[in-house]
């Protein structure tokens, strides 16, 4: 029953992944702008020059979507000690979500397979809150971030090695824009 239950909940996860970069990826290929042909008179050099120095008109500069983040974590700790690179993360998501107000960061704590599955959801859950509340302390603001726990179900490496296992202790940090 155990597999079955993990089956399903992986099978979700995938198709909310795929369906995620679909939308913010691939979709942006398929709906491009349509391209449409006028034919008119031949106009003379100086009309053409300001027609198009009427019609220019300042870009809006377009963000791009910062980087997602992973923060590891020490063997059954869920505090967290900030590196150089989560500072300049932190700055670029601040940034992102001033020019994107829909935006929210998603937060999401995961454990190794140590441990009982409640205790490594719980754990997952105390790793995302503590990212969480150092972007609140750093300005970001709470209602902007949603944090969750997938516990030890979403591994990333093998759980039955050392090295593994600290693979899968982490937070992934993702910015959704709703």
């Amino acid at each position: 029953m155990r597999s079955l239950f993990i089956g399903i909940l992986l099978f979700l996860i995938w198709s909310s992944l795929s369906t995620w970069y679909y939308v913010h990826h691939v979709s942006d290929f398929c709906d491009g702008p349509e391209v449409s042909q006028q034919v008119s008179e031949p106009e003379t050099q100086a009309e053409t020059d300001s027609v198009a120095v009427a019609e220019t008109e300042p870009a809006e500069e377009i963000l791009p979507l910062p980087e997602n983040l992973i923060i590891h974590f020490a063997y059954n700790r869920s505090d967290f000690k900030p590196e150089e690179e989560t500072s300049r993360f932190l700055s670029e998501y601040k940034a992102y979500l001033e020019k994107e107000p829909g935006a929210k960061i998603d937060i999401t704590g995961h454990a190794d397979a140590t441990g009982t599955t409640s205790y490594n959801q719980a754990l997952g859950m105390r790793r995302a809150e503590s990212v969480k509340s150092y972007f609140v302390g750093q300005g970001i603001p709470a209602e902007m971030i949603v944090s969750s726990s997938m516990g030890e179900s979403v591994p990333v490496a093998d759980n039955a090695t050392p090295q593994g296992r600290a693979k899968n202790r982490r937070t992934e940090i993702i910015i959704k824009n709703q």
